[in-house]
């Protein structure tokens, strides 16, 4: 089952040298944006640790993938902070109201700019890695609930006006990743050659989740025909994972409302039908119905000819995450339905160009 992140032992703490590294790197990548982007001074407060996730409301993060490791790059704030940040970027009046839509778009700026500055930090020390896309992140579950194998470390920076945030990498090394080997294996033999297409993808991401649930749960399912705007869905909670390549990548995400997603869950772990399955182990089903999903998606676009990385599944709450997309993000979703009632949404995002 999945455990408090911020609890969790790192399981290699021999590797605990190598990865402090990689967030010294990660601190000083934040530190320039802000110097760049709002003419703001940041420093470190405190030793590194685990990422704390109390009075947390928003974050963004974004994957940073290779064959080796799966890194997602994430900053997190409370919510006066993120509100505050909100109106420097976009250059508001201190009493301004600030949108949603305003938070999505500035936080999400702020580890994407940071994360691509990182990534050439790597690569000075001959790490390759590919970019996912910046996913706006709502209240602190997603720090508080990853898979197994996951580990993080995080960094508490503070600057003037009482700003204060964090920056956090978590990590899981690709080998460890889930899936069931016959799912995969399968896939590879039977998939034709498609186009990389936006709507191909979405079409394999859906199979590749009915497929899923037939397997991992037994349950059959049956799909929508007609792509649908992911921001008119109706959901609660979810669980999302990056898909890099070398020219470009997507985000996949499995969203439902509650009932489907404790549908789901008591589905998975073989509890009673009248259980009622507790947020942990909500975050855990569909983070593995997602991972599962995204390996048979990684087979059949290998068998496409485009190779892609796998990113981390992040566990998403409220609708929120999907309404605001950074600039050149778009995505689609088809909804698929099965027995008592189960409904839940298959969303692929991407960016043009």
């Amino acid at each position: 089952m999945t455990t408090l992140l911020h609890d969790r032992p790192i399981e290699d703490p021999a590797d605990v040298m190598t990865k402090l590294d990689a967030l010294k790197d990660a601190v000083d990548s934040l530190i320039q944006t802000f110097e760049v982007q709002f003419g703001m001074q940041l420093h470190p407060e405190g030793m590194p640790g685990r990422p704390d996730p109390e009075g947390v409301l928003y974050g963004s993060t974004l994957a940073l993938t290779n064959e080796a490791i799966g890194f997602q790059y994430a900053c997190f704030f409370r919510e006066e902070v993120g509100e505050q940040l909100t109106r420097v970027l976009f250059a508001l009046d201190d009493d301004e109201a600030t949108t949603m839509e305003d938070l999505g778009d500035a936080l999400n700026e702020i580890p994407n700019v940071a994360a691509g500055v990182w990534k050439a930090k790597r690569e000075i020390k001959n790490e390759a890695y590919q970019l996912g896309l910046p996913i706006f992140m709502k209240g602190n579950a997603w720090i508080k609930y990853c898979p197994r194998g996951v580990n993080a470390l995080s960094q508490k920076l503070v600057g003037p006006d009482g700003v204060e945030l964090q920056v956090a990498l978590i990590w899981r090394y690709t080998e460890q990743t889930g899936g069931i080997l016959s799912m995969t294996s399968e896939t590879i033999s039977n998939a034709p050659a498609h186009a990389n297409g936006p709507a191909q993808v979405l079409q394999e991401s859906v199979q590749a989740v009915v497929d899923t649930c037939r397997i991992q749960m037994q349950i059959e399912c049956t799909v929508d025909p007609h792509p649908s705007d992911p921001r008119d869905a109706d959901v609660n909670y979810g669980s999302s994972i990056a898909l890099t390549s070398e020219t470009g990548g997507w985000q996949l995400a499995v969203m439902a409302n509650r009932d489907s997603c404790q549908i789901l869950t008591r589905a998975l772990f073989a509890m009673e039908p009248d259980e009622e399955a507790p947020l942990e182990d909500v975050a855990d089903s569909v983070g593995e119905i997602v991972n599962v999903a995204a390996g048979v998606l990684k087979s059949s676009r290998a068998a496409a000819g485009q190779q892609v990385q796998l990113g981390l599944p992040m566990f998403m709450e409220g609708k929120s995450c999907l309404e605001f997309f950074a600039t050149g993000i778009h995505g689609m979703a088809q909804t698929v339905q099965g027995p008592d009632d189960l409904e839940f949404h298959v969303i692929l995002i991407w960016q043009e160009g």
